[in-house]
């Protein structure tokens, strides 16, 4: 609470690095809240009845597991391509494609800005001591010889808090982005290998129909 007094004190770059804080914690908390809450990765069970509804062509209850969970994208990624299969081999590839594209636009959204707040929340908490340490000049300028000392390094001690924000505040957005990055890797990976799964279980079940299978 101190730090964020001396922060106010400084006017505008003050404003600008708390302004940025919070930036900072409201999109960590709706990205973490997504990667690791909203999104289902346990759909162990589920792959394995919907492999067995695809490989013996039961589309209709393959479809309907994958309905029911929309929040896992490994199921989204089979449900289109389920959807597709009616248009040809193109039609699919391009639906698992889509959907992949999806989900990575779904895990990376918003991360940009907490790398734009890690590269730059530093270099406004420097802005902020600098500008501290001119308001500080200009008050020593005048003052009485005795108490300058004093009051260079008060004034030198809170201009400092602003870069030591910064630094703060850099450093949690680029761990928390890095935590993100991680995440959105994990579930990339997955609804990848849930569109190779879907190609092989697609071509399983056309060679059980091929006669003398």
């Amino acid at each position: 609470m101190e730090m964020m007094k001396q922060l106010l004190a400084h006017g505008f770059s003050g404003y600008l690095i708390i302004g940025v804080g919070l930036a900072c914690i409201l999109i960590s908390v709706d990205r973490l809240f997504y990667l690791y809450s909203s999104v289902v990765l346990n759909v162990d069970r589920k792959l394995v009845a919907v492999k067995k509804a695809i490989t013996t062509r039961n589309y209709s209850s393959a479809l309907q597991i994958c309905g029911n969970d929309s929040n896992s994208p490994e199921l989204v990624v089979i449900r289109d391509g389920i959807m597709s299969l009616e248009n040809g081999r193109e039609a699919i590839q391009s639906a698992l494609t889509s959907a992949v594209l999806s989900v990575s636009k779904d895990c990376e959204k918003r991360l940009p800005y907490l790398s734009l707040i890690a590269s730059s929340a530093t270099l406004l908490g420097l802005f902020g001591t600098i500008m501290g340490l001119m308001t500080t000049f200009r008050g020593i300028a005048g003052a009485d010889p005795a108490e300058k000392g004093r009051l260079l390094g008060l004034g030198i001690s809170e201009a400092m808090n602003s870069t030591a924000a910064g630094v703060i505040v850099g450093v949690a957005a680029m761990a928390v982005h890095t935590i993100c990055i991680s995440r959105s890797d994990l579930i990339l990976g997955k609804a990848q290998h849930a569109a190779l799964q879907f190609v092989r279980w697609i071509e399983q079940a056309e060679r059980k129909n091929e006669p003398g299978a």
